[in-house]
């Protein structure tokens, strides 16, 4: 054999023993099996096929650099779960009274330490977000606000709604109910405010000598929560009234109910920071 065919013998098992399928120890704990696939023509060697061959849970778990997660809470406790589970001493608390939401950012921007005065930016993606639902107790009583309806009607809704009704007595207010459901074929001809009762007058359709009269609170005192899940808190209810050709319409004005809101929602918000420890707090809406 020429010294020439044997150089090349040893260049072609040379080729052939480089193509043969390798194991190879890749990162993150993941181990790689490489097999020799065909080329194209007759002098090509091909490529390599790469399959992962790591045994089950033998892997390093690839975990993000950053937390990105929006979680819904319902309710002001779940929040203060939540915050004391992920906190650090850069979260802050965003509440926005005008939308009834409560907004922490676990990873917010820090004070730098290498420039004096200057932010250390975050991310700020690690966020719980509180929308408070008003109660339907709520929603039911502000439905009705600076709305007349006839006075059965309003009867039937009084006495719907009557355990929300703290003032007067439940006794009191359903024989209230009572007598306006009863007054019928009437007309209503004055309304006089004597202190704290209200004077109806009426007569009969029939017999304007068949003559009768009413007696109603001024207001009504309620106990309802604002939000869903909460507390209730007192607000007065006062009774409107308006006679129009004999026909009696009643109605509540409820007093003040957006500061009742706002100072629930305030409650709220206390109850969030004083729960949770160096948290910062600022009223407002992250950008």
């Amino acid at each position: 054999m020429s010294e020439a065919t044997d150089v090349s013998s040893l260049t072609l098992a040379s080729v052939a023993a480089l193509r043969e399928p390798k194991i190879v120890d890749g990162p993150n704990g993941r181990t790689y099996v490489l097999t020799p696939t065909a080329g194209n023509g007759p002098n090509a060697h091909g490529g390599w096929d790469v399959k992962d061959i790591t045994p089950p849970n033998a892997a390093d778990v690839l975990s993000p650099k950053t937390v990105v997660a929006n979680v819904k809470v319902q309710t002001a406790g779940s929040m203060i779960d939540f915050v004391n589970r992920f906190k650090n001493e850069n979260s802050m608390l965003f509440a926005d009274v005008a939308n009834d939401t409560v907004v922490s950012i676990i990873d917010y921007h820090t004070e730098s330490a290498v420039d004096t005065g200057g932010i250390k930016p975050a991310l700020a993606t690690h966020r719980a977000t509180l929308h408070l639902p008003k109660s339907q107790e709520w929603v039911t009583w502000n439905k009705a606000h600076d709305k007349l309806m006839s006075h059965r009607d309003f009867a039937t809704f009084l006495e719907e709604n009557s355990i929300d009704v703290v003032s007067p007595s439940g006794a009191s207010l359903l024989e209230l109910c009572r007598d306006l459901q009863v007054i019928q074929n009437v007309n209503f001809s004055s309304s006089i405010r004597m202190g704290d009762v209200t004077e109806l007058a009426y007569e009969k359709k029939s017999d304007a000598t068949d003559k009768g009269g009413l007696t109603m609170p001024t207001y009504i005192m309620l106990s309802i929560p604002v939000y869903f899940g909460e507390q209730p808190v007192p607000i007065k209810a006062y009774l409107r009234r308006k006679i129009d050709d004999g026909a009696l319409f009643l109605g509540i004005s409820l007093s003040r109910a957006e500061n009742v809101r706002q100072d629930e929602f305030h409650r709220i918000v206390e109850a969030v920071t004083i729960n949770v420890d160096h948290l910062t707090t600022v009223y407002g809406t992250p950008a």
